[in-house]
């Protein structure tokens, strides 16, 4: 037994205080130093990508964090071509950069120099005591960062994984994303509630998360939920298809009024005479040149009467032009990507409004087909300008589908809430104009208080 003690004291490494303890790692990044660079980064570049790979490192975010602020002191001229990057800073010096202790900082240096990102060059002796700077001719003491200029192949390669990875990581986002607004409005028309607050489980775990396969995971789960809701939602529409069922043995007791109307049933209850059979059809032959010239006189007069055919619109002819939309309504500013959107950049724009102001998929999605797109994204630029000056709307989503049940009436005027906005924002720029502030500083103002 004590012949085992003295065999392991004499093969341990020398622990003298303030001695310091060189591995093979430390010994391999010393005689890298002597053969040539592979690459010469210089300062801006080494930071960007340290910066960008700290958490993926084959160190520790702390480890990364302290080698950073090296980087960050040393000269830009050191990592030019015949310079090497070299710190001289005492271990007090270092602390007050990192903010650690001694024995944590110790350890980061540790760290660093056993996965051959710095070789730590020592005084007389091995001795580390205080860093100094040699003069011409003598060992210079500190840590030597040209290490890092060999490591630059392994990062290059590393960023590369890593911003495929992050394509694959937004690529997944962004289908679980797409998939979630199908769940959504199928869940909304089939009144599936449970299975949408597992949806919405699933939008909220797939941003705690950056990892390829959590992410596959929730896609699956996502694809899941859309499978398990076709079934359900497409039986509704194939029962409408079917043919009505009839009662044919209908209880006699009853009088004769009360059975079950049918295909050769008439009405009941009513003396209305059937003048369906009474209606003039004119048949019109090929060679009847007359009939055919008249009617195409008619088709033409009628073509010429606009007024009717915007009085069939909710706009009732009204020709907004985008920069009046953008002006009424100040948050759709921050939605289009140029200051004269296009139509249909200024109805996607819409789109993400209505979420914005509380108009759910399903109602979005109903306004474009009984209203068309263009006027439903008009009727959300009216709700949310007047949201914009103050108005209490306590449901909102309920207010835009009576806006949609009134369009369906064809009662619904948008022409005069807009004419009414452009009333209000003339009365405010001419406000504005006698108080003598000019509008772009209101823009100004309006854009860093939406930012903040």
């Amino acid at each position: 037994m004590k012949h085992s003690a003295q065999t392991q004291r004499a093969q341990a490494p020398c622990t003298r205080r303030g001695r310091r303890r060189i591995s093979e790692a430390m010994l391999a990044a010393r005689d890298e130093l002597t053969s040539p660079v592979p690459a010469e980064p210089d300062k801006r570049d080494m930071l960007n990508m340290l910066k960008s790979l700290r958490g993926v490192l084959p160190i520790s975010r702390g480890a990364a964090s302290t080698l950073i602020i090296m980087v960050e002191k040393t000269s830009p001229d050191a990592w030019t071509a015949l310079e090497t990057p070299f710190i001289y800073a005492h271990n007090t010096t270092l602390m007050s950069w990192t903010g650690l202790s001694r024995s944590t900082l110790q350890r980061h240096i540790r760290e660093l120099a056993e996965a051959r990102f710095l070789v730590p060059q020592d005084g007389r002796n091995g001795q580390r005591g205080r860093r100094w700077q040699a003069e011409e001719g003598q060992t210079q003491v500190g840590f030597n960062l040209a290490s890092l200029r060999y490591r630059w192949p392994d990062l290059l390669e590393l960023s590369t994984e890593q911003r495929r990875l992050r394509k694959r990581v937004a690529f997944l986002r962004e289908s679980i994303a797409r998939v979630n607004d199908l769940v959504r409005a199928q869940s909304e028309d089939c009144g599936f509630q449970q299975i949408m607050e597992q949806a919405a489980g699933i939008m909220r775990a797939r941003l705690r998360t950056d990892q390829v396969r959590p992410l596959e995971q929730l896609y699956g789960e996502m694809l899941a939920l859309s499978t398990a809701l076709a079934e359900p939602c497409a039986k509704p529409e194939t029962d409408r298809n079917e043919e009505p069922v009839e009662n044919l043995d209908f209880p006699t007791p009853y009088p004769v009024e009360m059975r079950p109307m049918g295909t050769q049933n008439g009405a009941h209850y009513t003396d209305t005479k059937n003048i369906q059979s009474s209606k003039k059809v004119d048949y019109v032959a090929a060679d009847s040149g007359t009939r055919i010239e008249e009617m195409r006189c008619e088709g033409q007069s009628s073509r010429s009467d606009r007024s009717s055919v915007y009085d069939r619109t909710a706009l009732r002819g009204f020709k907004g032009t985008a920069t009046f939309y953008l002006e009424i309504c100040s948050n759709l500013r921050d939605l289009c990507s140029s200051g004269r959107p296009t139509a249909e950049q200024l109805i996607e724009a819409a789109e993400y409004l209505s979420g914005q102001v509380g108009v759910t998929c399903h109602a979005w999605s109903q306004a474009c087909v009984v209203l068309g797109r263009l006027q439903a994204a008009v009727a959300v630029i009216v709700m949310a300008s007047r949201l914009e000056r103050g108005a209490v709307i306590r449901f909102r989503d309920a207010y835009f589908r009576s806006l949609i049940e009134r369009g369906a009436r064809n009662t619904l005027f948008l022409d005069r809430s807009l004419y009414a906005l452009r009333d209000h924002r003339t009365r405010e720029v001419g406000v504005l104009a006698e108080a003598g502030v000019s509008l772009a500083t209101v823009g100004v103002q309006s854009s860093k208080t939406r930012a903040a």
